[in-house]
């Protein structure tokens, strides 16, 4: 059986992303293939498999890992017990009770990521303690969709203690709440439940410019943010979530930071449209009597 690393590929850098696996579970992986690619601070980087054999995976799209890690096996036996019992040891296990808790608060389980096996009274405890009847503290973060014309137009999450982050124009920034700039749109508002605050404010922090390719074209198709529809301009040559963060539009910014937070986003989510469908199915909408003051001016 062969540890699956992840090397070191250049001074600067101690922990990476797993931006995307190649192949799934069990799947026969041969030597020499394109394994699977991770995001470091300059480059994405392709990881090939040393041997041939059956691939388990460890540590899934998304997560952020340290320089030497093992992040996954590669074994000649299909059914090798030593993967199993490592997966099993990483393994979260909820109660049902606990289950139907998480779903109806629309929580994300990586919530839970430090306790081995989750209760329902592990999930009240934690509900009791983060939402409560103080509106101020109730949706301390959230996800805003802004809508201009009737249609999605662009997304900004909020963090209590933090303000407005999003990307535009003027690059990458955190806004204080009651400067930021919403264009005259209504909003939708989504609670979101970030486990690792700090871990999604130093994604947010890192400077980040939108591409010039996606500017340019932009700009000589329709005019830059003069029409709702500029914001779905990305789907005429890319369907898929770029994973460079040199080429991503505002939206695959802001996804970006939520999943190196944990949230599982598929990766045809990459305009304000998709984002909200998303955001419908997985997350718990705010009505405006349960928000803050400063954000019941936006609703519709």
């Amino acid at each position: 059986m062969i540890n699956i690393l992840i090397p070191q590929s250049n001074s600067n850098d101690t922990e990476v992303f797993i931006a995307e696996w190649k192949f799934k579970n069990n799947d026969l992986v041969k030597k020499g293939e394109h394994l699977f690619s991770v995001e470091t601070s300059k480059v994405v980087e392709e990881i090939t498999a040393e041997e041939t054999g059956y691939l388990k995976i460890k540590s899934e799209k998304g997560s952020r890992v340290q320089i030497g890690d093992t992040v996954g096996f590669i074994s000649k036996n299909k059914t090798d017990v030593k993967v199993k019992n490592t997966e099993s040891e990483n393994q979260m296990i909820f109660t049902k009770k606990a289950e139907k808790l998480i779903a109806e608060n629309k929580l994300n389980k990586n919530i839970f990521k430090n306790d081995k096996i989750v209760n329902e009274s592990i999930v009240k405890k934690y509900l009791d303690k983060n939402i409560k009847d103080n509106q101020d503290i109730k949706y301390k973060n959230q996800l805003i969709i802004l809508i201009k014309e009737n249609q999605p137009y662009h997304a900004c999450v909020y963090f209590k203690k933090h303000g407005i982050i999003d990307l535009s124009l003027l690059g990458s920034k955190i806004h204080k709440s009651e400067e930021y700039n919403f264009s005259n749109c209504n909003c939708i508002f989504f609670d979101l439940n970030i486990s690792d605050i700090d871990k999604a404010i130093s994604f947010y922090s890192q400077p980040a410019l939108l591409t010039d390719k996606i500017i340019v074209k932009e700009k000589n198709s329709r005019g830059w943010s003069q029409k709702a529809e500029s914001a779905d301009y990305i789907l005429n040559f890319r369907n898929k979530r770029s994973i460079e963060i040199e080429d991503m539009n505002c939206i695959e910014w802001l996804v970006r930071g939520l999943e190196v937070n944990g949230e599982d986003i598929p990766e045809n989510i990459l305009t304000a449209s998709a984002l909200l469908d998303w955001a419908s199915s997985k997350l718990k909408q705010i009505k405006k009597a349960d928000n803050l003051e400063i954000f019941h001016k936006l609703y519709s």
